[in-house]
């Protein structure tokens, strides 16, 4: 319990004083230490101190009295006593409405009072409740410690807490899944269900307007008549869960959270990361197991399917449904890491902890859309055997894609994902050809479209064709003697000729589409159009030479690129 203004008001030493102002407020005014200023008040008041003034500096002036008040509240001290018979006979009204609309106490203590004996008995009730603070977090440790040893479920940790806090408490994970409640918090626990929907979304959480180091990892939420505490656990840099608890909508979140309650809060969330590291080991460990079998289904490496069923149903995978393969590549990760703060992690610390989260959004928008999928990451690349229904395979791809990408870009903004999506649906045996159709699609589409596009393995089929063609030696020479000068030239000069050429085409030599597509002068373009007909001897007018170029461009970029692939 914190030491308040309201106990320093029932000490004997401050029988014959009397409140002037706010005198409700006592009770929500935490006194963390106390000491004897007159003007100028400046920086010599702490946050929370206990102000004793005799005023002697304002010279009987009302005004320069009452910049005094203002300045000592502005300082947000816990309350002003001012001794009255000398300097300052009776606070001035306009003073006491002004501290009575700011809430802040005012109190009169007659000049008889010593200020020396206030103190005195002040420091001595803050030594003994600073000494019941830290005797009662040492005891809250080894109790929480005992309870994590003991292997017991977070509800007796939550109950452990609300004795602690006085206030219902539950705990959730990061997803918003209630892992354990206190008793009494069935209230609690409706407010959160209503509105944890979208956890940071539904509600309007704000951090704490303190200096707190210990409150850094604290927001909170007005919910009608009360207000919601949400203090985030984890470890390293990923957040595991939170401890939620509720306190009436008068009293400031600052307040109730200052002094003892703040340790007491530490404590609990130092303490509740045990258990969710706990159960993380155990979910990485079966994400693990669950990541091998998913590998293994795609490259085909199993013994039997007798062998397939049995491993399956321990992962709680079922292999019976139709699937389809997706494989995604993360395109800058590379770039996104060096965007980040210097005292992160190490890249591959990082990129880690990057994955992971990712291949939790994947899980969770299937979970969302009632899906089944399996998922793993392997060689820098996403594998994902997603279940779809019967004539709705392209629709269900596309909505499960589109969901995935909005809730990456909104956890890590600016990430570009490019997707190879299979043609065979995968099934019994046919796992392994439903993964080689979508690596063929992300390998072919990369080359074609550049990143972050989607490429079906059904739209592959003229660059599957052209592949076979470039293994032919003889058109190989014929499409190289075509536009190997261009090749040479771009390697040389930098110009892009070839990526000019190939747009010219698409847009059938328009050149006003073709120089906007490029972000080109119309005159700069038809420069290099015109370099292009120099160095290949072939006329961009001539149906027959274009298609030559055409082809020759694309058998370049496809056939004779096949040794690219990475998966």
């Amino acid at each position: 319990m914190q030491f308040t203004m309201q106990d320093v008001i029932n000490l004997d030493v401050m029988k014959r004083a009397r409140v002037k102002s706010a005198r409700d407020n006592l009770k929500h005014r935490p006194v963390n230490s106390i000491s004897v200023i007159e003007i100028p008040v400046e920086d010599f008041v702490q946050k929370n101190e206990f102000v004793l003034s005799t005023a002697v500096g304002c010279g009987h002036d009302p005004g320069m009295f009452q910049n005094f008040v203002e300045d000592v509240m502005n300082s947000r001290a816990s309350a002003l006593a001012v001794a009255t018979g000398r300097h300052i006979f009776e606070i001035p009204e306009p003073v006491i409405n002004l501290a009575e609309q700011e809430g802040f106490p005012i109190i009169e203590v007659p000049w008889e009072v010593r200020f020396a004996d206030i103190m005195r008995e002040v420091l001595g009730r803050l030594q003994n409740w600073q000494r019941s603070v830290l005797k009662e977090s040492e005891e809250m440790q080894k109790e929480l410690l005992s309870l994590f040893i003991r292997e017991a479920d977070l509800s007796v940790f939550a109950r452990v807490l609300k004795q602690k806090l006085g206030r219902p408490v539950i705990v959730i994970d990061r997803e918003g899944q209630i892992k354990g409640t206190s008793p009494g918090s069935e209230k609690l626990v409706n407010k959160w269900k209503e509105h944890s929907l979208f956890m940071d979304h539904a509600l309007n959480w704000q951090p704490l307007q303190t200096d707190e180091r210990l409150l850094s990892n604290v927001t909170w939420a007005t919910t009608g008549e009360d207000s919601m505490i949400r203090a985030s656990v984890g470890f390293g840099n990923r957040i595991q869960g939170y401890l939620v608890f509720s306190i009436p909508s008068d009293i400031l979140p600052e307040t109730f959270l200052e002094g003892g309650n703040a340790n007491i809060l530490e404590h609990a969330v130092t303490a509740s990361s045990l258990w969710f590291q706990r159960e993380n080991a155990v979910l990485e460990t079966e994400m693990r197991l669950r990541g091998d079998f998913v590998w293994s289904l795609a490259r085909g490496d199993f013994e039997s399917w007798d062998t397939v069923i049995s491993q399956a149903k321990s992962l709680h995978y079922r292999v019976d449904l139709p699937y389809v393969c997706l494989v995604g590549y993360p395109e800058n990760l590379t770039h996104l890491y060096g965007k980040r703060k210097s005292d992160q992690p190490s890249f591959e610390q990082w990129r880690e902890s990057i994955v992971r989260n990712i291949e939790e959004q994947f899980i969770r928008v299937a979970k969302k859309r009632k899906i089944q999928m399996m998922t793993t990451y392997q060689q820098e690349h996403f594998v994902i055997f997603l279940e779809y229904h019967p004539g709705r395979i392209q629709e269900d791809i596309e909505k499960y894609l589109d969901q995935t990408e909005q809730a990456l870009q909104e956890m890590l903004p600016g990430i570009i994902l490019s997707w190879g999506i299979g043609e065979n649906t995968a099934g019994v045996n046919s796992f392994h050809e439903s993964f080689n159709d979508a690596r063929i699609a992300l390998n072919i589409g990369r080359r074609q479209k550049g990143p972050g596009h989607r490429s079906t393995y059904a739209n592959t089929g003229i660059y599957r064709s052209l592949q076979q063609l470039a293994s032919n030696q003889e058109i190989r020479e014929i499409a190289l003697s075509t536009i190997g000068t261009l090749i040479e030239h771009d390697q040389q000069k930098g110009l892009d000729l070839i990526r000019t050429l190939a747009t010219y085409i698409r847009h059938q030599r328009n050149v006003s589409q073709t120089a906007r597509a490029l972000n080109l002068h119309r005159q700069s373009l038809l420069y290099r159009l015109r370099k292009i007909e120099s160095l290949t001897g072939r006329s961009l007018l001539d149906p027959d030479d274009l298609f030559l170029l055409d082809l020759s461009i694309k058998l370049w970029t496809t056939g004779m690129a096949q040794d690219q692939d990475s998966l």
